[in-house]
């Protein structure tokens, strides 16, 4: 593997990384600034971008940023579910076992959140995928006149048709309920070098493993999406490691491209 040809101590580009040593760029710092206000002011967050752009490592590298008690935050990504099965995942997150109806599934979410010291913090992640009534519920669910304070907060985060969802007028009073909304964007053709930087040094490599052409032209065929980067430049990597290559020129990233081109 390039591993050991490149002598890396860990795999650059990988899916999944840790969160402390995700890339802090100007993106990121904008979208964490956004979801702590969530967290500490608002009561619904929403964040947006393509397939891909990195808003699961932001909401990630934000619940490692939540330190102490206060918070109780849920993460749920399996939101492709019926309204009421959304509900159920919901409650058995909060360590209960559902009830019937979903009358009891709201005072089983509402309940468990104001025993929370500063509230309930849910997170949906693939949030375009939620059902419509879904989102009528999740509008019930923080939309109580009783509570001096929300006791729950939500944070969609999904792709851009759930924003085309909420701009429906089904949906408006949900929509104006949402104080925090964030883009998280494409990345630049500087923040695409940059990026590979960070990924080649976190992973005990040198920038100078890809030519600076060669990272302009991912840029240009990646769109500057982070996920399409991490796959082509560790093509990149296993092509030249093959080739028993020191670096990766633009004649291997050619070759490269020719594989990732589908029939």
């Amino acid at each position: 593997m390039f591993l050991n040809h490149f002598q890396f101590t860990t795999q650059p580009f990988a899916e999944r990384a840790p969160a402390a040593s995700l890339w802090p760029d100007d993106r990121m710092q904008q979208g964490l600034a956004r979801l702590h206000y969530v967290a500490e002011q608002a009561t619904v967050g929403l964040i947006t971008g393509a397939s891909g752009v990195g808003k699961s490592a932001l909401l990630k590298r934000f619940l490692h940023e939540l330190h102490g008690p206060r918070w109780q935050p849920v993460y749920i990504h399996l939101t492709h579910l019926p309204a009421v099965g959304l509900l159920k995942l919901l409650v058995g997150k909060l360590g209960e076992v559902p009830r019937r109806g979903k009358e009891r599934l709201f005072e089983q979410i509402l309940g468990k959140a104001r025993q929370a010291e500063g509230g309930l913090l849910v997170i949906l992640d693939e949030a375009h995928l939620v059902d419509g009534d879904a989102l009528t519920d999740i509008r019930l669910l923080v939309s109580s006149a009783l509570d001096d304070a929300p006791p729950l907060k939500i944070v969609l985060a999904g792709q851009e048709p759930l924003r085309q969802t909420l701009r429906q007028s089904l949906h408006s009073a949900l929509l104006s309920r949402i104080s925090v909304r964030f883009h998280l964007p494409l990345l630049t053709k500087e923040q695409t070098a940059s990026y590979i930087d960070f990924q080649l040094k976190q992973a005990g490599g040198s920038e100078k493993l890809f030519d600076a052409d060669v990272k302009g032209l991912i840029h240009d065929y990646a769109g500057g999406v982070p996920r399409q980067i991490n796959n082509l430049a560790t093509a990149c990597l296993l092509q030249a490691a093959a080739q028993n290559a020191s670096r990766v020129s633009e004649a291997i990233l050619q070759q490269t491209f020719a594989e990732f081109q589908l029939p």
